[in-house]
């Protein structure tokens, strides 16, 4: 069956929580690409611009004509167009509120988006959220206010920033469960990223700055990373409920001190080392508990 038919859901847990940490894991790797770019004076939307444009050929090449045909066709046009507005202000509110938030205070509100998505997917989805999930959401959270280990208080406008961000990822989370069973992985990216590529090009006229061949490189190679992404990750909710998947998003902080320490030579904390332990354990609680509960 091709990719842009392929729209059955279906009840293969411990397949779709290892997608999603592929998935957390790969989107690590954006996340220190774009903070490279930031650093280095390019716009959000210019990095958006280019990781967009790379993201939809990509999906215009794997999706084809049916791919484009099944997007123009697809009666979930409103829900689709809802979640990659969410995406695109997720985007915005995060990386702004990057500029005057220290990065520990910065991850440890942003990762309140997992236990937003479980109680969410209790009254959106109308899953059934057992003991194991909750038990896993809230280690991994506390894991991660540890590892962080976050200084002094915020100013209030950029922390309200990140949790805004927070609640739209949740939100846009919510929507890939809602329409996966009618809407292929492929034909979602392919509305996604071409109306990301649509309105972040319209600024750049104005906000367009000639990168290096380097930095050139690096955005396409966010756009490679960020497809794969994102195609791990819709995939994963193909295969299991959204409160099981949250929790997984944790697993992405041990990804990060790995490229942290390889490209900024940060070396982790006694508090960073306990709170990896933590979100490492978050998941391993959620796999168990999903085990025992299909042995039962």
């Amino acid at each position: 069956m091709s990719l842009a038919t392929n729209t059955k859901l279906t009840d293969n847990t411990q397949w779709g929580l290892l997608l999603a940490i592929a998935g957390y894991s790969v989107f690590s790797g954006q996340d220190a690409i774009v903070k490279w770019l930031v650093m280095h004076d390019y716009v959000i939307f210019q990095v958006l611009f280019v990781r967009s444009l790379t993201i939809s050929i990509i999906a215009f090449s794997v999706g084809g004509k049916t791919g484009m045909l099944g997007v123009l066709r697809s009666s979930n046009k409103g829900g689709l167009a809802l979640r990659a507005g969410l995406l695109l202000s997720a985007w915005l509110c995060y990386f702004t509120a990057a500029k005057y938030l220290p990065l520990p205070d910065l991850v440890t509100l942003y990762y309140a988006a997992p236990l937003i998505v479980t109680v969410m997917s209790i009254f959106i989805l109308h899953e059934k959220v057992n003991a194991w999930r909750w038990a896993s959401v809230i280690v991994g959270f506390i894991g991660v206010a540890i590892a962080a280990n976050p200084t002094g208080r915020a100013e209030l406008w950029p922390a309200l920033l990140v949790l805004v961000a927070a609640t739209f990822w949740a939100f846009a989370t919510m929507l890939v469960r809602k329409i996966m069973h009618a809407e292929p992985t492929i034909n979602q990216m392919i509305f996604t990223n071409g109306g990301f590529t649509l309105l972040c090009g319209a600024f750049m006229p104005f906000l367009w700055h000639t990168p290096s061949l380097f930095d050139l490189g690096l955005m396409v190679g966010l756009g490679l990373l960020s497809g794969a992404g994102q195609y791990l990750l819709y995939e994963s909710f193909r295969h299991a409920p959204a409160s099981v998947i949250a929790p997984t998003e944790y697993t992405a902080l041990a990804s990060s001190v790995v490229l942290g320490y390889l490209v900024w030579h940060d070396l982790p904390t006694h508090t960073g080392i306990i709170g990896a332990v933590m979100i490492v354990a978050s998941s391993l609680i959620v796999m168990w508990g999903e085990r025992k509960g299909k042995g039962s």
